[in-house]
């Protein structure tokens, strides 16, 4: 009797352990707060652990739906991810100060892809930009030349075909994308990884809204980087396209043309600084080149030294071959517009930023 009655006390108490286990499995599947616990406990290792998936006064946090899709981490402190069933990007990466190799430069930087928007500086005390595809951002560490460099692609990439309503209608451009969210998302990421590596640095300021979106304006009402060039040696130049002008930028540019002879060409003014510059060089048309500054081939390049910056920010001029060639009916010419623009252009963009030692090509 005592037998049989242990039995069927230890079977029912099996079968409430069985029950509970299956409630508790039950929960942890399908409960909200353990899919939740879940996800910030793969969070912690995601990607090196620096994703700033929590709410913070940067960034609203990401939500614990939100699919983790693969991890790969090159170096040590140099971590490339992917999120959501759209596999946005996500490159974080400690980059050494110094003369990084190339290997940490292309960890650190994804290539520049070509995007319907001009580099649009972030404000806010940030050093970075917005150009449609991506949100860049850097952080400077106090004390050593190392940099915290991230990049967030963005889920609602602009297209070509989207540029004639979105230049039409600039200031509602953002309603209807994920740019400000990843943009944000980005900001508090660069602060949560430099605070994991040890980087002392230097923030701005929450972002509640993104920059207006540059469009053709005419040569005369220039205000950005196209502002004060001289565009009196060249009556037929008379539109412009230009990034707004901000200390914090990293990457600045001016387009200039003429819409009645080659608006489809342009002449093109860059200046790129800190390590965006050092990828410039090694990957662009000026690889070859010897010197701090010249010329050649309708390509000017120039350079200078800014605070805080080891590498020499790089300055590039490009005069389209048509501005030798399409002029008025019952004119001719010679093209005078380029080279004393692009000194121009550098000339005020190293002003703005502080830098000294600017290094140009000589006049003709």
């Amino acid at each position: 009797m005592i037998r049989r009655t242990v039995f069927r006390w230890t079977a029912w108490v099996a079968g409430v352990l069985v029950l509970g286990l299956l409630v508790t499995w039950i929960w942890w599947r399908e409960s909200d707060t353990a899919a939740r616990w879940r996800f910030e406990e793969a969070m912690r290792t995601y990607c090196g652990g620096v994703l700033a998936y929590e709410e913070g006064p940067l960034f609203e946090g990401l939500g614990h739906e939100v699919a983790l899709r693969g991890d790969h981490s090159p170096r040590k402190d140099a971590h490339t991810c992917w999120l959501g069933t759209s596999r946005r990007q996500v490159v974080v990466a400690l980059l050494p100060g110094g003369d990084p190799g190339p290997g940490e430069l292309r960890d650190a930087l994804p290539p520049l892809r070509d995007g319907v928007l001009l580099p649009l500086p972030l404000g806010g005390g940030w050093r970075g930009w917005i150009d449609g595809s991506s949100a860049r951002v850097l952080l400077d560490c106090r004390g050593s030349a190392d940099r915290v460099a991230v990049t967030v692609e963005m889920t609602s990439r602009l297209r070509e075909e989207d540029a004639e309503e979105v230049f039409a209608e600039p200031e509602r451009m953002w309603e209807d994308t994920d740019h400000l969210f990843g943009t944000r998302f980005a900001l508090a990421t660069a602060v949560k990884a430099a605070g994991r590596w040890g980087c002392e640095a230097e923030t701005g300021k929450p972002l509640t809204s993104l920059p207006e979106v540059t469009r053709d304006e005419e040569a005369e009402r220039a205000d950005g980087t196209c502002a004060g060039l001289p565009f009196a040696l060249d009556r037929r130049l008379d539109t412009v396209r230009e990034t707004a002008v901000d200390r914090s930028a990293v990457y600045e540019i001016c387009e200039v043309t003429a819409s009645h002879h080659f608006s489809t060409d342009a002449y093109s003014f860059s200046a790129r600084f800190g390590p965006y510059a050092l990828a410039a060089r090694r990957a662009g048309d000026l690889r070859d080149t010897t010197g701090e500054a010249g010329a050649g081939g309708g390509t000017f390049w120039a350079s200078a030294r800014c605070p805080g910056d080891t590498e020499r920010a790089l300055f590039t001029g490009y005069v389209p071959p048509v501005a030798f060639t399409a002029w008025f009916p019952g004119e001719k010419g010679g093209e005078a517009f380029g080279l004393p623009a692009f000194h121009e252009f550098a000339k005020r963009s190293a002003e703005r930023h502080g830098c000294t030692d600017l290094r140009l090509p000589k006049t003709r």
